[in-house]
């Protein structure tokens, strides 16, 4: 069985991807944790962890899945152009992507995002400040839009690129595990 991939950063927040990290566990899907590096980081909550692999060890034909959290200030990772090219190689037509939060920015920011439609939990204002256009964000629903006129489902799906805000990571979990066909339902969560 190919395994999901997880990209990890400082200041990373855990909470958005803890469940669908337990969908995965309950299916037995294997996950592989990434940073930039072996060394410890330190999620937004506290929590450090130790990733099993660093972007460079990356061999694609074992993975079937990214997953890329959000974090507290994503500037380190977006400006890294070795995590860019790492996520660039997941850009694959049978490689399902789930970003949440600010993490579909990196998603922007390396290309792969494309033409699509997307979430992200951050103001587009603030992005203009970080050297975004108007042609880049043309396709994104930020937190305020998001705020004041809520997806129905909580997430965007674009192709197989699957984006939500940071509060809605319960169906955004639920809806990634579907997608490799793991069918644990949000009622499971709390949801109905």
């Amino acid at each position: 069985m190919k395994a999901t991939a997880i990209l990890i950063y400082n200041e990373f927040c855990n909470f958005e991807i803890s469940v669908l990290l337990e969908i995965l566990a309950l299916s037995q899907k294997p996950i592989v944790v990434f940073a930039k590096d072996k060394q410890a980081v330190r999620s937004e909550e506290g929590i450090t962890i130790l990733p099993d692999k660093s972007i460079h060890e990356l061999d694609l034909e074992n993975y079937d899945s990214l997953v890329l959290p959000g974090a507290v200030d994503i500037r380190e990772a977006i400006e890294n152009e070795n995590i860019l090219e790492f996520i660039r190689k997941f850009n694959k037509e049978s490689i399902i992507i789930g970003a949440i939060s600010v993490a579909p920015l990196l998603l922007l920011k390396s290309g792969v995002m494309g033409n699509r439609k997307f979430l992200a939990g951050v103001a587009k204002e603030d992005l203009y400040e970080e050297g975004f256009t108007s042609a880049d964000l043309k396709n994104m629903i930020d937190w305020e839009e998001n705020l004041k006129n809520p997806v129905p489902e909580g997430y965007i799906l674009s192709d197989r690129i699957i984006t939500a805000v940071s509060y809605d990571f319960i169906r955004w979990g639920v809806a990634f595990g579907r997608l490799l066909g793991i069918d644990i339902g949000a009622e499971n969560f709390g949801l109905k």
